[in-house]
């Protein structure tokens, strides 16, 4: 039986509006009612993914960064697993050579090497070139300023960063011009760091001491589930290895070819269509989950 339901977010649980479809909503909100653990895991950091629990009232486990933090809400419990200052030092100064947007996730906040002015002027500029939104922003956390701004914070480089002992958990990396930048994930193959995507114009960076499937292996072992009791959507590059490791794994009709092939089932349902909704309809007929 299902003891664990675990989701990514974007592209998977929510819309493209940071909404739960609704029947998605009321089944997730059964089981857990029936006393069967959910667990979020995403690229996002946790000033990108608090409005979403307190909009839908959720007070669960966290993995965040790409599995390089795991906490709950209140932060009374925070594990992190940050890359190398070397490591860290290195693809920054590769990245911002080639005028790439960084935003560095932290244990103490959003950081970038330009103000944030600059930044979210460029980070407009990407959501609207973005094929996801097609011109029309909806109001979210990711496309608003006072969202997308949360706990940010200016420094010099990378060795200002360092000198002030704060640890760096992930690296999204995003450019306007795609063509300008060929060949330079090439050069991005730094020891100790694991390179990732979670959309088709991002890089996003971690230590590859981690990752959403070797973490969330970890908790699972720690709760006592057994493989087979945990119940793992995703759709992203970043999601494969948590989706290879579980006999019930499910990829939504949306999800990137490695996600697919990762998963166990491929839905016929986008995070659009209520993709989580279908199936743990499949493992409630199944007769895999008891609500």
């Amino acid at each position: 039986m299902i003891k664990c339901i675990v989701c990514d977010l974007d592209g998977t649980l929510i819309k493209y509006d940071d909404t739960m479809e609704k029947r998605t909503e009321q089944l997730l909100k059964k089981c857990i009612a029936q006393g069967i653990e959910f667990i979020i895991a995403t690229g996002r950091d946790i000033n990108m993914v608090i409005d979403f629990l307190n909009q839908y009232q959720l007070d669960c486990d966290l993995i965040l960064n790409n599995g390089t933090q795991y906490c709950n809400k209140e932060l009374t419990m925070n594990d992190i697993y940050p890359m190398s200052y070397d490591a860290f030092s290195k693809i920054s100064t590769i990245l911002s050579s080639y005028g790439y947007l960084l935003a560095i996730h932290t244990n103490q906040g959003k950081y970038s090497f330009v103000d944030a002015d600059a930044f979210w002027d460029y980070h407009y500029k990407l959501l609207l070139a973005s094929k996801d939104y097609k011109g029309f922003l909806p109001e979210k956390t990711f496309t608003t300023r006072s969202g997308y701004l949360r706990d940010f914070h200016y420094a010099k480089d990378a060795q200002e960063m360092i000198e002030k002992g704060i640890k760096v958990l992930k690296i999204d990396a995003r450019h306007l011009d795609a063509y300008s930048i060929q060949g330079v994930k090439q050069q991005l193959n730094i020891d100790g760091l694991d390179i990732s995507s979670s959309f088709e114009d991002n890089i996003e960076i971690t230590s590859s001491i981690t990752n959403k499937g070797k973490l969330l292996e970890k908790v699972i072992k720690e709760k006592g589930y057994a493989y087979d009791e945990v119940a793992v959507f995703g759709d992203g590059q970043n999601d494969v290895p948590m989706l290879q490791l579980f006999p019930y794994s499910f990829a939504p009709k949306n999800a990137s070819q490695s996600a697919k092939d990762a998963a166990r089932y491929v839905l016929s349902t986008t995070n659009e269509e209520g993709a989580v909704f279908e199936g743990l309809e499949q493992l409630y007929k199944a007769g895999i989950l008891k609500i």
